[in-house]
């Protein structure tokens, strides 16, 4: 961590270690797995061009 710490290019999330790297490497993929199999319900409640959103 120390050899990070403080640098531009330091990432925001750091997974540390083999069996760490695993579990959230697996998760990710479910999640990752999740949205493409939902996508296009996803892209179906987009605003239609033009239209504006109003308060």
């Amino acid at each position: 961590m120390l050899l990070i710490a403080g640098r531009p290019d330091a990432p925001v999330h750091l997974v540390l270690g083999s069996d760490a790297l695993r579990l959230v490497g697996g998760a990710r993929k479910v999640v990752d797995e999740e949205i493409e199999n939902w996508a296009e319900l996803s892209r179906s409640t987009d605003i239609p061009d033009g239209a504006q959103i109003t308060t």
